[in-house]
């Protein structure tokens, strides 16, 4: 078969390695580089380079599936950088926050930690959040009727409850109760309250984009045409017609949606018959946020001291997060989210943009549909969006679980699969 996947983001790209080989592939990505939401840049600094991520950032060799296609792709624990997971929380404007979490296993003794009622709300966050995940909330329950804070006070719930997860998800605070509990609470949970000592997250050495392109460089009987976007899709007799924006066009036998679900919405406007496909897509709700790399310390506290990992400044019914490469990195280099902030960074050296998925009770009607219209006509849709928490763990089972459709099992999905 002559398969057409549209989109080179971590579904995208994982399942073209899982196909390629078998099938023949034709893979288009808007973009001029691989890699969808993982974005990389070099910065160069006087402790040397450092590549942070303009997007995902956060991995996890706890991901059985992702460490797997690491592993697989020639990335090993050495190419893992471990980082504390420390943050700060504060209101726009106010000099000392009111949260400053641990930071590492020996904390810096120039360091302040401020803990107190915000950091009593941050462990009931992560409480409720493991409650949710272990009774597995149907997608349709709210974090409104899901949650349980009897005692804690309305400011608490807007600058530490809410305020977490509309950093994540880029929506307003006022926004959060109407999620999902169920998709929230993936990102939150925590089976026992925090520690003195924080626990680490872990980045790529070299940025998330590394394996991207290491996977590209694997991919077998695979044509790759980058800044090629999915224009329009057309049937012709039993195959497809893959139009781009340039005009070129590909002729191939089942097509693969690695792209957000608006866009392949959009490409699916052309097609035939395809009205409730696209009806379905079009009930998944995206949130804009917009992403600068920079050297000065925007979005950070006035003070040193205060300082963490990820840093997230409360303002006018938005929560926006600066993240700080110093504790793993050793070098003054930040990521923020400044898609509703007023001020901007001083020294900014790359910006970009995103259009994230908001885990709704919508969203999860309009995934367990389209879960149902898998490979109906020889269309396919893969990405962190058809899963309930959106990750790249998410990401890389929906490629699996498409690839197994597709292609009788081999070395490769023997790869993911076997332990």
């Amino acid at each position: 078969m002559r398969i057409g996947i549209a989109g080179a983001g971590t579904a995208g790209l994982t399942t073209a390695w899982l196909l390629s080989g078998s099938h023949e592939i034709v893979l288009l990505e808007e973009r001029g580089t691989p890699g969808g939401d993982a974005r990389t840049v070099s910065v160069g600094t006087g402790a040397g380079t450092v590549c942070p991520d303009l997007g995902v950032h956060e991995v996890s060799d706890q991901f059985p599936l992702w460490s797997r296609l690491m592993r697989a792709a020639g990335l090993g624990p050495d190419d893992l950088l471990s980082v504390p997971a420390s943050r700060t929380l504060r209101h726009s404007g106010d000099a000392r926050p009111y949260l400053v979490s641990p930071h590492t296993v020996r904390e810096d003794r120039h360091r302040e930690v401020i803990l107190g009622p915000a950091w009593e709300a941050l462990n009931r966050l992560f409480l409720e959040a493991s409650r949710w995940e272990e009774e597995d909330l149907d997608g349709e329950i709210t974090v409104e009727e899901a949650a349980d804070w009897p005692t804690l006070p309305g400011a608490l719930r807007d600058d530490v409850i809410h305020a977490l997860p509309a950093s994540v998800f880029g929506c307003g605070i006022r926004e959060v109760p109407g999620l999902a509990a169920r998709g929230v609470g993936g990102f939150f949970a925590r089976p026992e309250p925090s520690t003195s000592e924080a626990a680490p997250t872990q980045n790529v050495r070299g940025g998330t984009q590394k394996l991207a392109l290491a996977l590209i460089d694997q991919l077998r009987t695979t044509e790759v045409h980058l800044r090629a976007r999915l224009h329009r899709l057309d049937r012709d007799g039993d195959r497809f017609t893959m139009t781009e924006t340039s005009g070129r066009t590909h002729s191939v036998d089942a097509v693969v949606f690695a792209t957000p679900a608006h866009a392949a919405a959009a490409a699916l406007r052309s097609l035939g018959g395809s009205s409730r496909l696209r009806a379905i897509l079009d009930s998944f709700t995206y949130q804009e946020l917009v992403y600068a790399a920079h050297l000065d310390p925007f979005g950070m506290p006035q003070e040193r001291r205060h300082w963490s990992t990820t840093n997230v400044t409360v303002h006018d019914g938005w929560s926006e997060t600066t993240t700080w490469y110093g504790p793993g990195h050793g070098a003054d280099v930040f990521v923020s989210q400044i898609t509703h902030r007023g001020p901007q960074p001083g020294r900014e050296v790359a910006r970009t943009s995103f259009r994230t998925p908001l885990p709704t009770p919508a969203a999860h009607r309009a995934r367990r549909r389209l879960t149902q219209c898998q490979g109906e006509g020889g269309l396919y849709f893969v990405g962190a969006y058809t899963r309930a928490l959106g990750s790249q763990e998410a990401a890389v089972a929906s490629a699996l679980d498409v690839a197994r459709r597709l292609a009788r099992p081999g070395p490769r999905l023997r790869q993911l699969t076997v332990r």
